[in-house]
């Protein structure tokens, strides 16, 4: 979906996208089904106020253990985007501000929201996705899930990374 400064104006314009086509991943293993609710406000004839709200679930595989979960999501977000020119000071130490942090510089007068949905949906994404914090994960010997029971592994330990590559030549 593509946003024009000229059909932006001093009223509150309000967009809600119900499927999540804005979010394709190209990953088999990473499912978001979200809707996203945008507000824009044109502050003058150069910068819009754009505001919005990502909420729903994904679905992902275990970091640790592989089982399936299920998170929510709920993530609000603001930018300032104008078409005018960034100012760049050459090798001059300066403070950011909360609106310098915020602000989207266009080359062009369109606002390309799907790329911001993307964008501000991997944002949303925890860095790590557990089942559970107490969760075990794998045994790197036998591969069976700790979470559900031991493991039947020799209790024989070896301080190599390398010691599981053993088994593979007593096939």
């Amino acid at each position: 979906m593509k946003l024009f400064f000229e059909a932006i104006t001093g009223r509150a314009g309000r967009f809600t996208l119900q499927d999540s086509s804005w979010f394709s991943d190209g990953e088999d293993d990473l499912h978001l089904i979200a809707t996203a609710h945008i507000c824009v406000v044109r502050r003058d004839s150069e910068t819009v106020h754009l505001q919005g709200n990502i909420a729903g679930h994904r679905s992902a595989a275990c970091d640790r253990c592989g089982e399936p979960v299920t998170e929510n999501v709920d993530w609000d977000f603001v930018y300032l985007v104008t078409t005018r020119k960034e100012q760049s000071y050459e090798q001059q130490e300066m403070e950011c501000g909360d609106e310098d942090a915020m602000t989207l510089y266009l080359k062009e007068a369109e606002i390309d929201v799907d790329e911001i949905l993307r964008e501000q949906s991997y944002l949303a994404l925890p860095l790590r996705t557990l089942c559970s914090e107490d969760c075990k994960g794998i045994c790197a010997g036998c591969g069976i899930a700790l979470n559900s029971g031991g493991c039947a592994c020799s209790l024989e330990k070896s301080d190599s990374p390398f010691a599981v590559l053993k088994k593979l030549t007593n096939r």
